[in-house]
């Protein structure tokens, strides 16, 4: 089986014009709704792209897509139940998620310059016990990648559940460093060992990790989009 993350940049201008007929009337709304330029160009590229990909993977029309969301936001093609899909984005870089069946979820990140010790204190508050453990003692440069590593692992995980932040983040612990892992879930004990991760290769400035619970498959595919 087929697992697939797409990487697609949310820069191009031109990309807006073509893909903008493409979208819905709900996510036109929602593009339209945007007072930014550069944040509606982002979200039109992004959820365009979506369409294209998950149409190619459908085999359907685009036009025939139709989107349906569980009781916490996650997106799903309504009336079938493949492929399975998760997008993320962040800043000018956007992931797409494809698998033809299971739970998916992938997060991307832009890293942001804060002080370690800001960082520190929401892994405190937020994060498990274990996780803060394993970070409070590594020296800055080896923190920024394992929090980012960490953060993103997390969000991962939360959107292959699709509930949301009614899972909250310190009922669960990833590794902080690689590989990795789903370390202890309390709230499903039985996903340790059951959920597979991956780290996406990105540019610098980026990080982006992949959840997956499902039939086996080989190693990730990551793509690069591009409209053709």
């Amino acid at each position: 089986m087929t697992l697939t993350v797409w990487r697609i940049a949310l820069t191009n201008e031109t990309w807006t014009t073509r893909l903008l007929p493409l979208l819905d009337s709900t996510e036109k709304a929602r593009a339209d709704r945007f007072r930014s330029h550069e944040l509606r160009q982002r979200f039109v590229i992004a959820h365009g792209a979506t369409r294209l990909l998950l149409a190619e993977a459908a085999q359907q029309p685009i036009s025939a897509l139709r989107f349906t969301h569980n009781a916490w936001g996650k997106p799903a093609l309504e009336g079938t139940a493949s492929p399975v899909f998760n997008l993320s984005h962040a800043k000018d870089l956007a992931l797409l998620a494809v698998a033809e069946t299971g739970d998916i979820g992938v997060d991307v990140e832009a890293v942001r310059p804060s002080p370690v010790v800001e960082r520190l204190d929401l892994v405190r508050r937020f994060f498990s016990a274990a996780e803060y453990q394993a970070l409070r003692g590594l020296d800055e440069q080896a923190f920024v990648s394992a929090f980012f590593s960490t953060w993103t692992r997390k969000e991962a995980y939360i959107k292959a559940k699709g509930l949301g932040l009614s899972l909250p983040l310190n009922q669960f612990s990833v590794t902080c460093q690689a590989p990795p892992a789903l370390l202890e879930s309390e709230y499903c004990p039985s996903d340790v060992g059951r959920y597979r991760f991956w780290d996406i290769a990105l540019s610098e400035g980026y990080f982006g990790s992949l959840a997956y619970d499902g039939p086996a498959c080989g190693e990730l595919v990551c793509r690069d989009w591009e409209l053709a």
